[in-house]
């Protein structure tokens, strides 16, 4: 327990140094947050699963319900600590030993006030993987995404086909939003509203009504409007993926998991993959796989182990002196959500966000309800999937999405990449005042980036060019998001709490102050904000397409026994979050896996 207790405080967290952190620790402990692992490792499996994350969690664990399979789950991170179950922390895990920390390449047509013109593309390392640190948010997309997904060749994965594995997955706690029908009860994944609501949740929804919107279940019959935030939380914790598959499923003897395993490498012979290559406690190691290897190592991780085992671009792999063994176009069709933010100013009757969070009280009131500030997705209040069309016109693809969350300048000043000078001039007059940020997000970006090696070293980080604002529509719709956010903050509901948009001018943009399409565009190109829901470097579809990797089955093309189940198979980004789209793709890859498995016991069932 002291061993724990000390790595527990070795975290930047807000309660590192609260003599109430032992409390809160005991406080959810009757959630088991991380499955057992093992240190003793076949010669051979049925399946090798590389990655832990929202997709391999899910393929181990439904893979494991199959007595007559062996699988092994490797991980490359470790058992994350007690902390990563309060909901409102997240920001605080990233950049640290539970991320991967990549980087993107600097950009060329964006972030000249940040440093390097670089931003930080947080990714999972973790048992759990990115749902160990990401925002929680549940939003499924739009039925138009899936539908899209299907018409480019991804036969199987229209709305009507992925839908009952997005009930499947679901336990949805909040009646409001199970009477619909588009919900599930029994599945693994806790959803909840977050117990917490402030003053800016308020006035934001009243503000919302009056302009016209409807107030609604995204993940409903409709899309468009100002979303009743649900997150994967369960009882006032976080509920990873690790927790909602892995956790139930530790005890079996079919399924090994093994956590700082970092894998180097698919062993691939005869055009058939045939197991992998990993370090793991000082040396090398190779495992075999009888029937498959599925690579769930997450969008940027699975293109890089896959160009390490000669699978990417010809002229990609030949630079690094690897062996091509198919010349197929991984890296490239990266995909991002991204955007810019307009902060305001709240009154000053409203504490700023940092202090509630260490307030006294409000950690009394976790330890004591579940319940506060400390379960809330790091301040987010109201999320809304908008586009440029009237509140009442009917077309319910969303353009764009809006985060409303009260900030806390820590998080500004160390974890989005803003240069010194920018920071002191936009955040410098606010220090120590409560303050709110409206982020508008592009849903449905244009740009398209690529991962590619940087050499042939397993350990080198990829390299990671999202391209952002290499297509003029992205900044067409986050400027279009950013005047909403304006005409929401300056509206009569946000002005009674004191909102009031910063007076600070963005260094650079001067010239553009009183013209918002142009001043907002300044500002979107100074600084822009990642969401770190990267998708599409491993497309699948068509095979007889060359831009997919994949076909529909999420097999790699001209590679038998090969599988990528994770974000990166996604052809096009959906309209919302990817943390439950990826576990849907889980669930749906596990039974296109399993419909290969014959266990005798099947035969003795059909007697």
């Amino acid at each position: 327990m002291l061993f724990d207790l000390i790595r527990e405080y070795n975290y930047p967290t807000p309660y590192a140094a609260s003599p109430l952190l032992p409390f809160i620790l005991l406080a959810m402990a009757g959630q088991k947050h991380s499955p057992k692992t093992t240190t003793n490792i076949k010669e051979e499996y049925d399946y090798i699963v590389v990655g832990s994350g929202s997709a391999g969690s899910v393929v181990a664990s439904r893979l494991s319900e199959r007595n007559c399979v062996s699988i092994l789950l490797l991980e490359a991170g470790k058992s994350p600590p007690r902390l990563s179950d309060l909901p409102v922390i997240n920001h605080y895990l990233i950049k640290t030993d539970l991320d991967w920390n990549f980087y993107t390449t600097p950009q060329v047509y964006a972030g000249r006030g940040l440093i390097n013109q670089t931003l930080s593309l947080s990714a999972g390392k973790a048992i759990g993987g990115t749902s160990i640190i990401n925002g929680l948010q549940s939003a499924r997309g739009n039925r138009k995404d899936y539908n899209d997904w299907a018409a480019q060749g991804a036969i199987g994965w229209s709305y009507e086909e992925v839908l009952p594995y997005f009930k499947k997955l679901e336990n949805n706690t909040d009646p409001e939003f199970v009477k619909n029908g588009y919900h599930g009860t029994d599945g693994p994944v806790t959803m909840s509203k977050p117990m917490y609501d402030s003053e800016l949740k308020f006035a934001v929804i009243e503000a919302a009504k009056q302009m016209g919107y409807d107030f609604l279940d995204s993940n409903g019959p409709k899309q468009k409007g100002f979303y009743d935030l649900q997150a994967t939380i369960r009882n006032g914790q976080r509920c990873s993926a690790a927790k909602a598959y892995l956790v139930p499923n530790d005890y079996k003897e079919n399924l090994d998991i093994v956590e700082n395993a970092f894998v180097k490498k698919v062993i691939i012979e005869d055009g058939q993959a045939r197991g992998v290559e990993f370090d793991f406690t000082g040396s090398s190691w190779k495992v075999m796989a009888r029937k498959e290897v599925i690579l769930s190592a997450g969008t940027i991780n699975s293109a890089k182990l896959l160009m390490l085992s000669g699978i990417g671009p010809k002229e990609e792999l030949q630079k690094h002196n690897i062996s091509v063994v198919a010349d197929l176009p991984v890296g490239r069709n990266l995909q991002e959500h991204f955007g810019s933010m307009l902060n305001f100013e709240l009154s000053d009757k409203i504490e700023p966000f940092s202090q509630k969070l260490r307030k006294e009280s409000n950690i009394l009131e976790y330890l004591n309800l579940k319940t506060g500030i400390l379960t809330s997705v790091y301040g987010v209040t109201n999320i809304a999937f908008l586009n440029t069309l009237d509140a009442k016109d009917p077309n319910d693809l969303p353009e764009f999405e809006l985060y409303f969350g009260e900030g806390a300048p820590e998080i500004v000043k160390y974890k989005l990449m803003i240069s010194k000078q920018y920071h002191k001039a936009i955040y410098g007059p606010y220090v120590d005042k409560p303050f709110y940020w409206c982020l508008a997000q592009v849903l449905h970006p244009k740009s398209r980036g690529y991962v590619t090696l940087r050499s042939n070293d397993p350990y080198d980080p990829p390299i990671v060019n999202p391209n952002y604002f290499s297509h003029p529509y992205d900044l067409d719709i986050i400027v279009a998001g950013m005047k909403k956010c304006k005409e929401i903050g300056t509206s009569d509901p946000l002005v009674k709490i004191g909102s009031k948009l910063f007076s600070s001018i963005f260094p650079g943009c001067e010239d553009f102050v009183g013209d918002d399409d142009k001043y907002f565009r300044c500002m979107a190109k100074s600084i822009l904000i990642t969401s770190s829901h990267p998708v599409g470097t491993v497309k699948m579809g068509d095979p007889k397409d060359p831009s997919t990797v994949l076909d529909p089955r999420l097999r790699v093309k001209s590679i038998r026994n090969l599988r990528v189940v994770d974000a990166s198979v996604m052809p096009k980004s959906p309209s919302g979050n990817t943390h439950v789209p990826t576990m849907m793709i889980g669930e749906k890859a596990s039974d296109m896996i399993k419909e290969s498995i014959h266990c005798d016991s099947d035969n003795k069932l059909r007697i």
